[in-house]
């Protein structure tokens, strides 16, 4: 009997999928470099913003065992700093690797491939709008027909498949819809309500989408809105606040998220909990500062390329788009 470990040299990919690859990025530059839209090479070694709580980023030492910062999980800082220097780019974007630490398994890779893209002056339905083309687009390149669209609010779905109100539902009425549909979490007493809301779209929501369809949800709760502007509305009769935020899914797999993003920066430094230099880092830091200059109405979305990969070839293992991933490293 072979050992698998023995395989391990070679790539997942298969050369028809590496082929695949190549022409997807191609395509995806190609798309928006006819916009006059300027790729960007952001810095992939940052001091460390941990701008995201919930992403655990790698962090680099120098010999002597110096902390020299982490490897980016993502080019947003770097890619509002320019946009606010040069606010008459109509766009910008970034196509490269991306790292967060302990994401690994059949869906992720510590190491994988975004595409992140700013649209000046967009508005939020601009940006699903391009996310959708460019997803087309993809899916033409590799041969499939266009895949139909579907729109869901958050609250709407939770309703329906867990029969809770997303937005006012406590820790306690969440860990119980979680155990109604068989998910148990060994440290439970350490979830938060955005945790529990995290794992039940995941678990629950996003298998039942369907597998054909490119589906856009909006509507996220105020407490998921990260760096996106927050925006009133109605849910069950009742005004609440949201994220002007959005996410595309191809089937139940999550591809992109996307922002109306926030220009006020006494409101980002708030939410980054950088209200004295002494408590965020140089690159937060100048971020803040350009903000304060003026950071244009815009749009950002992030694409994993992998994620799309996967679902445009049908593929169940993230390892099968990759030509190395952490596993044959």
């Amino acid at each position: 009997m072979t050992n698998p470990e023995h395989e391990c040299w070679r790539p997942g990919a298969s050369l028809h999928t590496l082929r695949q690859r190549a022409r997807l990025k191609r395509l995806l530059r190609e798309t928006l470099d006819a916009r006059d839209w300027l790729e960007i090479d952001a810095p992939v070694l940052t001091d460390s913003p941990d701008f995201e709580p919930n992403i655990a980023l790698f962090r680099a030492t120098l010999p002597d065992g110096t902390p020299a910062g982490s490897l980016h999980s993502s080019p947003e800082l770097s890619m509002k700093r320019l946009l606010c220097a040069y606010p008459d780019l109509p766009g910008a974007y970034y196509l490269g690797p991306v790292f967060r630490a302990f994401e690994a398994g059949r869906r992720h890779n510590p190491e994988f491939t975004m595409l992140e893209w700013y649209d000046n002056g967009a508005m939020l339905e601009t940006a699903i709008d391009t996310t959708i083309t460019l997803i087309q687009a993809a899916r033409e390149a590799v041969g499939l027909s266009p895949a139909p669209v579907e729109r869901h609010e958050y609250g709407v779905l939770f309703r329906r498949h867990c029969a809770l109100d997303p937005y006012h539902a406590d820790t306690d009425t969440l860990a119980q819809a979680a155990g109604q549909h068989g998910i148990d979490v060994a440290d439970a007493a350490d979830m938060t309500r955005d945790d529990w809301l995290d794992l039940l779209m995941s678990l629950v929501i996003e298998p039942r989408l369907d597998p054909a369809a490119v589906t856009v949800v909006t509507g996220y709760p105020a407490s998921q809105a990260a760096m996106a502007r927050l925006e009133t509305t109605r849910f069950e009769d009742r005004a609440i606040h949201t994220a002007a935020r959005f996410e595309v899914f191809g089937g139940g797999l999550e591809l992109a998220n996307g922002y109306h993003e926030l220009v006020d920066p006494d409101e980002q430094a708030r939410r980054l909990g950088a209200n004295g230099a002494q408590q965020s880092s140089p690159s937060q830091q100048r971020f803040l500062t350009a903000l304060a200059h003026g950071l244009p109405d815009c749009s950002g979305v992030a694409l994993g390329v992998d994620r799309l990969l996967m679902w445009l070839t049908g593929a169940e293992d993230i390892d099968a788009v990759l030509p190395f991933s952490a596993r044959r490293v």
